[in-house]
């Protein structure tokens, strides 16, 4: 597993292009950039050289439902796309947002995963929807609360034990979960390989300059759009 390093040389972006294969492109908006709509993303994409390409979304309910890209908008929190000149984005503020692509770059998705979805493991879901062989894959992990700034009550914290038995221990004091870590977990348990997974170690609500964060700044919070897709 390679710890990716949020850097913002060129605006309030990441540019994740590299550590996917050639012919995919991805990004992640961060603070500072306000318009993660389709339609926003789309000139955002074109700016950097990817011009018309359509955006897909969904409409984010913390499930575990994985759709594809023709399929939306609708409810769910994972989109697979595979056309050339089309890409798929999820938002967030505090939530996992993770990209993933097939070694050939035939195939992308995009995935949301809060507490519930990391509870239910929509990532797994959409690792198997994406390639019946998940060491095939590339992941991304971006930037979410992470175990410092997200406190648990006992009820939720021993839900994850059960869920993740070894994975998440018992716990002395105040309570707390890795929903990053535990998502770049699962991926690994499928069979990524862990050269190819990259997991941001940075958390959003420490992270004011760069993230945007619900838990730290409630309704004044931004969001930021993780999108990848194929140049047409």
């Amino acid at each position: 597993m390679k710890t990716a390093v949020a850097r913002c040389p060129s605006g309030p972006y990441l540019d994740l292009g590299p550590y996917f294969p050639r012919g995919v492109f991805a990004f992640l908006t961060l603070r500072g950039d306000h318009d993660v709509s389709p339609e926003g993303l789309s000139r955002f994409l074109k700016d950097r050289g990817h011009p018309g390409i359509r955006v897909h979304r969904a409409d984010q309910v913390h499930s575990d439902r994985v759709v594809r890209a023709d399929e939306a908008p609708c409810a769910a929190d994972a989109l697979v796309g595979d056309r050339p000149g089309e890409a798929v984005r999820v938002v967030t503020a505090d939530c996992v947002p993770i990209l993933l692509c097939t070694s050939d770059g035939t195939r992308v998705a995009a995935v949301h995963s809060g507490w519930k979805g990391t509870l239910s493991r929509i990532v797994e879901r959409a690792a198997q929807a994406l390639s019946p062989d998940p060491s095939d894959l590339t992941a991304y992990v971006g930037p979410a609360v992470g175990p410092c700034c997200y406190g648990v009550d006992e009820a939720r914290h021993r839900a994850f034990r059960e869920a993740f038995p070894g994975w998440v221990g018992e716990g002395r004091g105040a309570l707390s979960l890795d929903l990053a870590g535990l998502n770049a977990r699962m991926l690994t348990s499928l069979g990524l390989r862990a050269e190819n997974l990259h997991v941001e170690s940075r958390c959003t609500a420490c992270e004011a300059l760069l993230c945007c964060s619900y838990r730290r700044d409630g309704e004044r919070a931004g969001r930021m759009a993780a999108v990848i897709g194929r140049s047409g």
